[in-house]
C-alpha cells in the first residue's frame, strides 16, 4: 500500500506526514541454531519486526539495522537542504518482502520540463534502502511523465545521485549537495530524449530489446533469425506464454507507435511503461521490489539497443 503526502511548507521537516507502511520498530537479537534438543548462540544476530515478529534480514554483530522510518527521515532532511525547489513536491512511501525493502518516489513538480511528444515529465527522485542487503541506501534520479505516470529511467549516465551504508550517520549537508546533480542528470537525458525522438527503429530491434528486457532473447533471436517468424507472430510463437514480453509488444505497438511512430522513443516509453507499472505481479507484498528490479534491470538493454543513448 502506497502513502501519498503533498507537501506545500518544504520548509519545515514535519510536513511529510508519516510513513505508510513503513512505519514500524524493529529489533535485533542474536541468531540461534538448536541440535540435540539444545540451543546455541551463533555470531549472527537476526533483525525482526516489532510488530509482527517477522524477521527481515541476518547479519554479523557489527552492523547497525536502521528501520525504514529513519532512513525516509534522512531522505527527507537531504532533500529539503539540497537546494532543489520542493514546492508541490509530493512523496510516495512503499514497502515490500514484509518491511525487508523500502522504497520512497519523490516527484518535483517545480523541476518539470516538455517531452519532445508534447508531454511533460517532472524531476523525480528515489530514495531506496533494505534491511535484508539486497540494496544500500540509494537516492537515484529519473523523470515522472505526467500523463502515463510512467518512470522514466536515465540511461545516458550515471543514475544514483547519492549511495550510503545501513546507517544514519550520514553527512547530512554533503549528501544534499550531491542532490543537486540530480538537474544536471535531467538536462543530459532530455537530448538523448530528443535524438530517440527523430530516431528510427526497426521493429525486429525492438522485439530484441523487449526480449532481453524479460528475460527471453536467445529463444525470440532464433525465432526471428532462424525460423524466420515476423515481429507480430513472435508472441505467439513462444515455446510458453510470456505476459512480460506481450505486454511490451502490445503497448509498443497499440499506444506507443501510432503515437509517435516506430521510433527509438516509442520503443523506450513501452520498457518504461511495463517498468513502471507491473501489472502482471501475483504477489503485491513484492510489487514495489519488481518495479525496482525492472527498472534497474532495464537501463543495461536500453542503453545496448538504443543508439541515441
Amino acid at each position: 500500500m502506497n502513502n501519498i503526502v503533498n507537501m506545500f511548507n518544504s520548509n519545515a521537516s514535519d510536513t511529510f506526514g508519516g510513513f505508510g507502511d513503513a512505519d514500524f520498530d524493529i529489533a535485533t537479537t542474536p541468531a540461534l541454531f538448536s541440535s540435540d534438543y539444545s540451543y546455541y548462540e551463533t555470531d549472527k544476530w537476526v533483525t525482526y519486526r516489532t510488530d509482527t515478529k517477522k524477521a527481515l534480514g541476518i547479519h554479523s554483530s557489527r552492523h547497525k539495522a536502521v528501520a525504514p522510518r529513519d532512513v525516509i527521515k534522512t531522505a527527507r532532511e537531504i532533500i529539503l537542504r539540497s537546494g532543489l525547489n520542493t514546492e508541490g513536491i509530493t512523496e510516495q512511501i512503499a514497502v515490500s518482502h514484509e518491511g525487508a525493502r523500502s522504497f520512497v518516489k519523490y516527484k518535483l513538480p517545480a523541476h518539470t520540463y516538455e517531452t519532445p511528444d508534447g508531454d511533460t515529465a517532472s524531476l523525480g527522485l528515489l530514495a531506496t534502502t533494505s534491511i535484508d542487503s539486497s540494496f544500500p541506501f540509494v537516492i537515484s534520479a529519473a523523470a515522472i511523465q505526467q500523463a502515463c505516470t510512467n518512470l522514466q529511467v536515465f540511461i545516458s549516465g550515471e543514475v544514483a545521485v547519492f549511495k550510503g551504508n545501513h546507517t544514519l550517520n550520514l553527512d547530512l549537508d554533503k549528501a544534499s549537495r550531491t542532490i543537486v546533480k540530480s538537474l544536471e542528470f535531467f538536462e543530459a537525458e532530455r537530448e538523448v530524449w530528443k535524438r530517440m525522438y527523430t530516431t528510427s527503429m526497426e521493429p525486429i530491434n525492438a522485439c530484441l530489446m523487449f526480449a532481453e528486457v524479460v528475460g527471453i532473447n536467445d529463444q525470440v533471436h532464433d525465432l526471428i533469425f532462424e525460423e524466420r517468424i515476423s515481429p507480430n507472430e513472435i508472441g505467439r510463437s513462444l515455446k510458453r506464454n510470456n505476459s512480460g514480453y506481450n505486454y511490451l509488444w502490445n503497448v509498443y505497438c497499440n499506444t506507443y507507435v501510432p503515437r509517435l511512430g516506430n521510433t527509438e522513443w516509442a520503443a523506450y516509453n513501452a520498457v518504461t511503461d511495463y517498468t513502471t507499472h507491473a501489472d502482471n505481479v501475483r504477489n503485491k507484498d513484492t510489487l514495489a521490489s519488481v518495479q525496482f528490479k525492472r527498472q534497474q534491470d532495464s537501463i543495461s538493454t536500453l542503453r545496448k539497443y538504443l543508439k541515441a543513448a
